[in-house]
């Protein structure tokens, strides 16, 4: 099986797995269940691989969120 480490997405932009992990945070839903989570942006950017109609909702909701997290 082959895993691709960098992927681009419809516009170009090369998404990097490494990055990614790098800019994660980690979250403890219990002392023994830490949960990683992408940033917003890095998500948008994963959203952005595939581009469907449903994808294209959530970066729509992501960009949303990010404005209201900012506010």
């Amino acid at each position: 099986m082959l895993v691709a480490r960098s992927v681009p997405t419809v516009d170009g932009v090369i998404v990097d797995f490494e990055s990614l992990w790098n800019r994660k945070r980690t979250i403890s839903l219990t002392d023994e269940v830490p949960v990683n989570l992408p940033a917003i942006d890095d998500l948008i950017l994963t959203k952005q691989i595939g581009s469907r109609p449903k994808d294209l909702e959530d970066i729509r909701l992501l960009r949303l969120l990010k404005s209201n997290e900012q506010a």
